[in-house]
């Protein structure tokens, strides 16, 4: 039997829903993510051989399965990658290659355009990297800053997420005050948390 993923605004909808999502980065953060309140679990590191298990185990709990394909082991950031995600039954794909949105568009999964801003002058080719990529999120890291970047980013069109170095329910508070749809952590503490 196939799956078909839900299409963005379900997946966007979700995250709406619950908007502190858990980061994976370890294989001892499975079983606290499922066992969680998270809508989506982003799994950001791991073994691409074992993925489509672990997306099985996500989906059985009820959740959603986001991965980052740069940087899960044995995956590359081009087409074949993404059809492999997508046939095994991946919700999301991840990824700071704007290039593989369109393809990640047509496999029917949500594309999600990873943005690490580090500099300020960043800031100024964004709008119009995420313009040529037609994302479905744009994800901003690292996300703890988002609030102190609120005024300065451009209106991105599509929803954003607040990724990285959130580690307290006030930091993601003020992540999604700044406007973010919602937050991805590894703090366990916040996968159940409903940010106001």
């Amino acid at each position: 039997m196939s799956y078909s993923p839900p299409d963005a605004p379900t997946f966007i909808s979700r995250i709406a829903a619950s908007p502190c999502c858990a980061a994976v980065t370890l294989p001892e953060h499975v079983d606290p993510a499922l066992a969680s309140g998270t809508p989506v679990v982003f799994v950001l590191r791991g073994n691409g051989l074992t993925l489509a298990p672990l997306v099985r185990r996500i989906h059985d709990a009820g959740k959603l399965a986001a991965v980052h394909i740069d940087l899960v082991r044995g995956l590359r950031a081009d087409r074949v990658s993404v059809g492999w995600l997508a046939a095994s039954g991946v919700d999301a794909v991840i990824s700071s290659h704007g290039q593989l949105m369109a393809p990640i568009r047509h496999e029917g999964m949500t594309a999600i355009h990873r943005l690490l801003l580090v500099r300020r002058g960043q800031l100024d080719s964004a709008l119009t990297a995420i313009g040529r990529s037609a994302p479905n999120i744009v994800e901003v890291l690292p996300g703890v800053i988002l609030p102190s970047l609120v005024g300065l980013l451009p209106n991105f069109g599509v929803p954003v997420l607040a990724g990285g170095f959130i580690r307290t329910a006030a930091e993601a508070a003020a992540a999604q005050a700044a406007g973010a749809l919602g937050v991805t952590t590894s703090s366990r503490d916040l996968w159940t948390t409903d940010v106001d």
